[in-house]
């Protein structure tokens, strides 16, 4: 214990003698350490979702690849309503199953009140033996089992209550949703879903409610896809076995397309890489891409690796400073074991006090971080988080202690080494393998840098690309809302929805008005059973379809190629009597058209109904999403439905007024419907939410690794420049100039920064271009960005070692031969 005390003391003495090295060593490790648990944080909450379920690593959703003329036309989240209760039948290694769908906007009524249920799903009765969401009121095992049954979560809950009620009292109550001819009970009250659950959702109406009001198709369909199933495997069942049963489960209940149309194919998706796999069609959870986790971790580990390396270098490269207080030492009857275990206590203190001052730190700055990332992130993900069941607090002091013991023993040893008669007789001198050791490290750190600032660059670059690409229409100045759900699509609702564009557009801020069923930024839906009449194999194909009213084209400046645009004749309440088709450029390959004159009149048929769509038009491709994905084939019907997006374009600068006039409009036209709004560009914008995210954290954590490497450069150079201070006044009385001083002391390290690029133009090549492949349309390899890059850390290298050089170099040269 004395002697650990003695190591403490000499190393708190040390780094106050030595204050400058001392605060460049400890800048780098805060610096590092603070970047590190900012990262960590949102990585953790990341990997933390759903693991609150008790089956989590045995729970899995049924996810479904379709293909068509041997190819994979789909890789979907959606399948039937039958495959769960089947593989529960049929395979006794699953030993619960839940089904649910999602619902659209909708109103429930309660206490002469109306609410609006925003994101609610049809669940069965199993949903909560698979999902664990508490209950706070009501029994979990009855409360989706009957038809006309409902669940709210506690915050909607507290909407419903009024003054002096408590949850309890909702037990039992009766609500009318939307405009159903039947009333539902409230069987249970659930705590809110947490944030870290992949679904979020204020209402659970019983599945068999749904099949009450949809037909026993919901229940029974082996072509009806629109459903989402879960199940729990028993202990000890091995996935990739089960996974292999299940290509047997799709032959045999839809023989090679017979019954789809299309060839099923059925996976396994873990529960716990759902929240990371952002590739599925149809998806309604909350994932993300987990490349731009592991890219942002990987980046924070760097930055400590360069702040690491910069402890490692100012370290050894005071090695010949530290060499007579080990000489003399060693004099003194101290072992090297000693020695060493000093200067290893001298490595674990200014770690340790690194940490301490990151931990302050991100707690400072932790509300920018939420601000960038708009997640709830606090420390107490430290506390609540495991990886490979371990708590990740012990793990990460584990880690900790060996890393800090790593980067320790390669200058403590080297220290220690030093022989006290050498010291004293002044024949001691950094040996190569310490020379080498240092530069390769300085072309490590720079090199990674080069990497990270070109990648950085690129990454902007790209989202400017896309975000200022021509899209092929006009989001601008649109205003879109949320169609009159409440109210009866009937013979007379397409003369009132024109009447009602037309007073909207008889306003001088308003300049048209149309309808769709999806919003740009939004995956639309699919068919899989299209035929057409230019094929003479008759070949079914899967398309993705669209609709919407005659002056969507127009209004949005989509260019028709031929033919002409939807007019209202083409239009009818009810959707048998529809029999016209638009297609865009993409299809024209798809249908087997040669060219957009050839598709007019031709056919669009649909091969389980045999209804035949004529094509009256085809027009040119646009970006129905990001520039992410490739333009896919489109069919465009001419069908109407009240619960469309209506889109009102307005005059720029107008919108308050296109707001207030269109909900004035709105109310007096579909009264007791609830209005609501959003603005279409920033809906598809949304679209590009994560790849800005990966720009500005990318951009800022780039920064902060090339002012930690020119801070180690700094130091390097200070050290180097200290050591030569009488060679450098020797060289001045014999007429040097700066130049040549720089020469001889900076070019060691302006050549180690040349070796840095060699190795870094590659690597930055590879790094980009692994990034730009995840985009259909991309700038592509841009050299001038990583030559560009590569200058940038020569310029910062040459002006660090310019600036360090130049100070000490018109220094009085009396007072350099006096310094040693």
């Amino acid at each position: 214990m004395d002697l650990l005390k003695n190591y403490l003391k000499v190393s708190i003495r040390d780094i106050r003698r030595h204050r400058l090295f001392s605060s460049i060593n400890l800048l780098g490790l805060v610096t590092g350490f603070t970047v590190m648990l900012l990262v960590l944080q949102y990585a953790l909450f990341q990997f933390g979702f759903d693991q609150f379920n008790e089956k989590f690593d045995r729970t899995y959703r049924i996810v479904n690849d379709r293909y068509q003329n041997g190819e994979r036309v789909q890789r979907g989240a959606i399948t039937y309503p039958t495959i769960g209760p089947t593989l529960k039948k049929d395979y006794p290694e699953v030993v619960a199953y839940t089904r649910l769908t999602v619902g659209s906007r909708n109103y429930l009524h309660f206490d002469h009140r109306q609410f609006l249920m925003e994101n609610f799903m049809w669940a069965d009765e199993h949903f909560f033996e698979v999902f664990d969401y508490p209950i706070l009121e009501g029994d979990p095992i009855t409360a989706l089992k009957e038809s006309a049954q409902v669940v709210i979560s506690e915050s909607y809950a507290q909407r419903l209550l009024n003054e002096g009620q408590t949850l309890n009292d909702l037990i039992g109550q009766e609500v009318l949703i939307n405009d159903w001819d039947f009333h539902c009970q409230i069987k249970a009250v659930m705590k809110d879903m947490p944030v870290q659950s992949h679904l979020h959702s204020d209402v659970l109406i019983s599945y068999n409610t749904f099949i009450r009001l949809a037909g026993e198709g919901a229940d029974n369909s082996w072509m009806w896809s629109d459903f989402y199933h879960y199940i729990v495997l028993e202990e000890g069942t091995d996935p990739a076995a089960f996974d292999a049963k299940l290509q047997e489960f799709g032959n045999t209940y839809f023989k090679n397309g017979e019954i789809s149309g299309a060839e099923e194919k059925f996976e396994l998706q873990p529960l716990s890489k759902l929240h990371f796999d952002d590739s599925l069609e149809y998806e309604y959870a909350d994932v993300m891409d987990g490349q731009f986790v592991w890219m942002i971790l990987a980046i924070a580990l760097i930055i400590m690796f360069i702040a690491w390396i910069n402890y490692i270098n100012l370290t050894t490269s005071r090695a010949l400073e530290r060499a007579k207080e080990v000489g003399v030492r060693k004099a003194m009857g101290a072992f090297s074991q000693q020695v060493f275990g000093q200067f290893l206590t001298e490595s674990f203190l200014l770690n340790t006090l690194a940490l301490i001052l990151a931990l302050l730190i991100v707690v400072v700055v932790q509300p920018i971080m939420i601000e960038i990332v708009d997640l709830p992130l606090d420390l107490s993900v430290f506390v609540r988080s495991t990886i490979y069941e371990m708590p990740f607090i012990p793990l990460f002091l584990g880690v900790f202690l060996v890393v800090v013991c790593v980067i320790g023993i390669y200058p403590a040893r080297l220290i220690s080494r030093f022989r006290p008669e050498e010291v004293i007789k002044g024949k001691y001198s950094l040996v190569g393998d310490m020379v080498n050791m240092r530069r390769f490290l300085v072309v490590t750190q720079f090199a990674t840098a080069l990497i990270l600032v070109s990648a950085s660059i690129s990454v902007y670059r790209q989202i400017d690309f896309m975000r200022s690409q021509d899209l092929g229409m006009e989001l601008k100045n649109n205003l879109v809302l949320y169609g009159p759900d409440l109210t009866d699509f009937d013979s007379v609702y397409i003369a009132k929805f024109e009447s009602f564009k037309n007073e909207l557009v008889s306003h001088p801020q308003v300049l048209s008005v149309s309808s769709t069923g999806r919003l740009f930024g939004d995956k639309m839906s699919r068919g899989f059973t299209f035929q057409s009449s230019a094929d003479p194999d008759k070949n079914t194909f899967g398309s993705n379809w669209m609709p919407m009213d005659h002056q969507f084209v127009e209004q949005f400046g989509i260019d028709v190629l031929s033919g002409r645009s939807f007019d209202r004749s083409d239009y009818h309440t009810d959707g048998g009597q529809v029999n016209t088709a638009m297609l865009n450029q993409s299809a024209l390959k798809l249908f087997k058209f040669d060219t957009p004159e050839d598709a007019i009149g031709g056919q669009v048929i649909v091969k389980n109904s045999g209804k035949e769509y004529r094509i009256v038009g085809v027009v040119s491709d646009f970006h129905q999403r990001t520039l992410k994905e490739t333009i896919e084939p489109i069919i465009f019907f001419p069908f109407h439905d009240n619960s469309h997006f209506i889109t009102v374009k307005y005059v720029e600068g107008k919108e308050k007024e296109a707001i207030a006039l269109a909900q004035d409009e709105f109310m007096k036209f579909y009264p007791g419907n609830y209005f609501d709004y959003l603005f279409l560009e920033e809906h598809f914008d949304a679209n590009y939410q994560s790849d800005q995210t990966i720009g500005v954290m990318s951009a800022v954590l780039t920064v902060i690794a090339i002012i930690l490497a020119v801070l180690g450069l700094y130091g390097l150079v200070l050290v180097t420049l200290q050591k030569g201070t009488k060679e450098i006044g020797i060289r001045k009385v014999l007429g040097a100039n700066v130049g040549q001083l720089l020469s001889r002391f900076g070019g060691q390290f302006v050549v180690l920064i040349v070796v840095a690029s060699i190795i870094g133009i590659p690597a930055s090549s590879i790094v980009i271009q692994g990034f730009l492949q995840d985009y259909s349309y991309s700038i592509g390899l841009e050299w001038w960005v990583i030559v560009v890059s590569a200058l940038l850390m020569l310029g910062l290298c040459v002006v660090t070692v310019l600036l360090q050089t130049n100070r000490i170099a018109k220094n009085n040269p009396i007072e350099s031969l006096r310094y040693e």
